[in-house]
């Protein structure tokens, strides 16, 4: 629970440092998002798990939980030029919060839950042995499910961003 806690509170630190507000959007933070996500998918991946059939389903499913995320993401991410400066400048609010905290929350319920509800820990032990997942597949599932939510918004940003045409009359033009 401890990791859960940890990993949970430094998302939601960058998240809310990073991509809440308005922020000035660059070829930096274009390609950080992708940069951080293959580091992370290589250590995992190198790191040892198990990739049986029951373990990729699982993580191609996480991976679709995530996608589904990250089009949440960046529904609720405006992408504009600044009519100052031209240059390009996102702005998320509430609802793109809420996407993040319903994430990290729900992963630290579930963690929580395994760890602290016998009657729960006891259905999530049948559900792995009955579809032949172990702990690597659940760690899948959650490591896929967040490197697509920040991919997919991650692209989405880049998309919109090359799609926006020039300030005009001191007005941002919006994606």
């Amino acid at each position: 629970m401890t990791d859960a806690l940890v990993m949970g509170g430094i998302l939601l630190a960058l998240v809310l440092f990073t991509q809440v507000g308005r922020h000035r959007h660059n070829l930096v933070m274009g390609i950080m998002p992708f940069v951080s996500c293959t580091v992370i998918g290589v250590l995992y991946f190198t790191g040892g798990i198990s990739l049986t059939a029951p373990n990729l389903v699982a993580g191609l499913a996480g991976a679709v939980v995530g996608a589904i995320a990250g089009a949440g993401l960046i529904a609720t991410t405006r992408v504009e030029r600044s009519p100052g400066t031209g240059r390009v400048q996102t702005w998320a609010g509430w609802p793109y919060l809420l996407i993040w905290l319903a994430v990290l929350v729900g992963r630290l319920v579930f963690v929580w839950a395994v760890e602290n509800v016998r009657s729960f820990a006891v259905q999530v032990g049948e559900f792995l042995v009955s579809t032949h997942l172990d702990e690597d597949g659940v760690g899948l599932f959650f490591v896929l499910m967040a490197l697509a939510m920040v991919a997919v918004r991650a692209g989405g940003v880049l998309w919109r961003s090359r799609r926006l045409e020039p300030v005009r009359d001191g007005q941002p033009v919006r994606a």
